[in-house]
């Protein structure tokens, strides 16, 4: 795989040139302290920068998951406004074993308690509970690394004015694969193995059918996907007091080797606009723009990316288990301990990059007419290449490869 990085090189240049040149001028103001060609407040901003750069800038170097379903006698709004999710993708070298962990937030307009949330995924996934706080710690991360950047770039912009990476359906119209109880929902995984099977099903679940939603719900049979359909378990309705609305990880083969994947299209059967908020652990960066296959022709935008500063190991990855010991996250620890337990408890050792990306104001009825899912890729630094998963016959081909 190409997945080699050269973006380094050139960060590194500038940011020693920049530190450089505000050496320069501090030595040059200081020389000068007592003269009127360098103003007191000249010589105070310089003062400044190199304190930001110690002290503040050590290393300047909803939701497309599914579709809420409401109980069939509910009458109130029960669609999804915005959709979070953190992913940690692991790609293959071997076709079909690329593997990855898909936390999701759910957020909605409604009795939370009456729904039944439908999530489609290319093999059937194992399902656990993850603590709520992982969310709040990723936004005060990145809003924290973003002011960083913010800082970097007046310094840059002041000093101025004087990169890549080279089971199967039975013979019923529903098969059920497995029901369990996870924390405060009861997640049962299901095929559906022929047109019309779902529906009388999630009806006999107590809840609405899809309607008019064939296109959908082809779509995924044809490609023999599982559904995750999941309600607030009867357990918790019995419980007092509020029901705590967890994350729920699933963890699953995308059946392809570098694509990684996140449920849209069934979305798009609701009526109004979503949001999308992402957070990808990957081991390199992901293609935004550099070819076809970039994020941003799905209207994404990047919202936020680590780099590689001065003291990193070029396109080594950032250490999320042991913080600690790693030279780019070591100051910003503090900021999300639950992110580091969650990557000591499934990939301890393990290296990624984080990337942030957001859709804002997405129209159902546009997604549901998407070729495919999204898909996201590496940054491979050869613009013509294809990415694995993106090639006929691959997971994720249908997105791109004219029928």
């Amino acid at each position: 795989m190409q997945l080699k990085p050269d973006y380094n090189v050139v960060s590194q240049f500038f940011r020693r040139k920049l530190w450089i040149e505000v050496a320069r001028r501090l030595a040059v103001g200081c020389a000068k302290s007592t003269s009127s060609a360098v103003p007191f407040a000249s010589r105070m901003l310089l003062i400044a920068i190199v304190a930001a750069i110690v002290f503040g800038v050590d290393q300047f170097t909803l939701r497309g998951d599914g579709m809420i379903i409401p109980h069939r006698t509910y009458k109130g709004s029960l669609e999804e406004k915005s959709q979070e999710a953190l992913i940690i993708f692991h790609a293959s070298e071997e076709a079909g074993k690329a593997t990855e962990d898909l936390i999701l937030k759910i957020k909605v307009d409604g009795r939370a308690e009456q729904f039944a949330w439908i999530i489609p995924f290319p093999n059937p996934p194992e399902v656990s509970k993850e603590d709520q706080a992982l969310f709040p710690e990723l936004f005060r991360y990145v809003k924290a690394r973003n002011e960083q950047i913010r800082r970097a770039a007046e310094i840059k912009a002041f000093t101025e004015s004087g990169g890549g990476f080279g089971s199967g359906g039975g013979e019923a119209p529903v098969d059920i694969l497995s029901r369990q109880i996870v924390g405060n929902f009861d997640v049962v995984i299901v095929r559906e193995n022929e047109q019309g099977g779902l529906n009388p099903w999630l009806e006999k679940e107590g809840y609405q059918k899809l309607e008019d939603a064939e296109d959908v719900l082809g779509f995924y049979r044809q490609k023999k996907y599982v559904f995750a359909c999941i309600k607030v378990s009867s357990e918790a309705l019995a419980k007092d007091g509020a029901i705590e609305s967890h994350p729920l990880r699933f963890t699953f083969q995308t059946g392809g080797r570098d694509g990684i994947y996140f449920p849209m299209k069934l979305t798009g059967l609701q009526k109004g606009s979503f949001d999308v908020n992402l957070y990808v652990l990957f081991r390199y960066w992901l293609n935004d723009n550099l070819s076809k296959y970039g994020y941003e022709h799905h209207d994404f935008k990047q919202h936020y990316r680590d780099w590689d500063s001065i003291v990193c190991v070029p396109s080594g990855g950032k250490q999320y288990s042991m913080p600690h010991r790693d030279s780019f996250l070591k100051q910003h620890k503090q900021l999300f301990p639950t992110v580091t337990k969650l990557l000591k408890k499934l990939h301890p050792g393990a290296n990624y990059y984080l990337t942030n990306i957001k859709a804002n104001n997405l129209k159902a009825n546009d997604v549901r007419h998407w070729r495919d899912d999204l898909w996201l890729f590496p940054y491979y630094t050869d613009r013509t290449f294809v990415p694995f998963d993106a090639r006929p016959g691959g997971v994720a081909a249908a997105g791109w490869v004219v029928d």
